[in-house]
């Protein structure tokens, strides 16, 4: 699904300005082209200004949770190179993916916001003293330009503790992804611009063996329509860091599999999970060929 730019490759000196600043801003990271039709299926999701300008929200905001009501922005955006930074960041192999919500805010917004980590309501333990590994790292996406009227994130460097005098606002190009995690102090701010909106959209990685950790539950979403399209189009390791079994678990057989294609219709296009019963069987039908033989 993905192909990566040379521009796309997240090298030594970005993860050490991500250690640094507790954050790291890729511009422009979502290739054009790309762009193009994720915008037209944001806009599914949450509605432009122009579209809701005579009738907008009394807060000037959205907040849309996961899965969206549309797959193809269900579907988190799990880049190979934002996924090799996330493993190395979270300093393990075994990590799942995490969802949010989708965030839109429009003309008229106030936020009175004075800075927050999001530790609090993302994880069951505190922050004080823990290691990045238990903050886990998100991805927080802009299709859209940000400017400096549009609310745009502000986030504090590591060295500054809460000083939002030195916040650095999130004003960026087209495709541009922010990467910090949840003990990074961040701010929402006032909408000042009489046009336009910010839509956010993205994901968290975190550690497979801190079940403490997390923000919205989609294990209770096995029935529902979006996200089994959702787990239909998506490839074995993109099912896996969704809490899926990996293949070659001895949960695949030939009738779970079956319904499993029922369930998430797709599942096994591509032929990425075979039956594990199938090769039992077929030793025992050798097994038994082989005796009758003998008897003849």
């Amino acid at each position: 699904m993905y192909s990566t730019h040379p521009r796309q490759v997240i090298g030594d000196a970005q993860r050490a300005e991500l250690l640094e600043n507790g954050f790291l801003i890729l511009p422009g990271f979502i290739p054009e082209e790309e762009l193009a039709v994720l915008r037209v299926e944001q806009r599914q999701v949450v509605r432009p200004w122009s579209e809701i300008r005579h009738d907008p929200p009394a807060d000037r905001s959205a907040l849309v949770p996961y899965p969206y009501g549309n797959a193809r922005m269900a579907r988190p955006w799990l880049h190979p190179e934002l996924l090799r930074l996330g493993r190395w960041f979270l300093k393990t192999e075994a990590v799942f993916a995490y969802v949010g919500c989708m965030i839109a805010r429009y003309p008229g917004f106030m936020s009175g916001d004075q800075g927050h980590i999001d530790n609090g309501n993302n994880s069951l333990l505190p922050k004080p003293g823990a290691g990045r590994e238990y903050g886990q790292i998100g991805f927080w996406i802009h299709l859209d330009e940000v400017t400096a009227d549009q609310a745009p994130l502000r986030l504090v460097r590591t060295r500054d503790g809460n000083d939002f005098s030195k916040a650095v606002p999130l004003t960026c190009p087209p495709g541009t992804v922010c990467v910090f995690n949840n003990h990074t102090v961040h701010a929402s701010t006032t909408f000042t611009g009489s046009e336009g909106q910010r839509f956010t959209w993205g994901f968290a990685l975190g550690r497979a063996d801190h079940p403490f950790e997390g923000f919205l539950s989609y294990t209770n979403l096995g029935l529902d329509p979006t996200f089994r399209a959702v787990v239909g189009m998506m490839t074995a390791d993109e099912r896996t860091l969704m809490r899926f079994p990996a293949p070659g678990h001895p949960y695949y057989t030939r009738e779970t599999l079956e319904a499993l294609e029922a369930q998430y219709p797709g599942w096994n296009a591509r032929g990425e999970y075979t039956a594990s019963d199938a090769h039992r069987d077929g030793a025992r039908h050798q097994s038994l060929a082989a005796t009758a033989l003998a008897g003849v």
